[in-house]
């Protein structure tokens, strides 16, 4: 999952024009000023990279990073044992 969330943190820190090292697994979207469109834009990349398409409905539930990340992270995990 490590890797999983750094390729995530390196996508988000572009999008964002930030440093990667001033996200954290417990960085919330908000204090990032990351919106839901930084949000969805970071997933797609992540699709595209991984080959899958995540759900994308009820981000709202996925404050900080790690709560999106580690959802992400177990879609993926179900899809590669399907």
């Amino acid at each position: 999952m490590q890797e999983f969330f750094e390729l995530a943190k390196k996508i988000l820190a572009e999008q964002l024009d930030i440093d990667p090292t001033d996200i954290e697994m417990d960085s919330t979207f908000e204090a990032l000023d990351a919106d839901s469109i930084d949000i969805v834009e970071m997933i797609m990349a992540l699709e595209d990279t991984y080959d899958v398409e995540f759900p994308e409905e009820d981000l709202e539930e996925y404050p900080s990073v790690k709560s999106l990340i580690e959802a992400l992270y177990k879609y993926l995990q179900q899809v590669k044992n399907e």
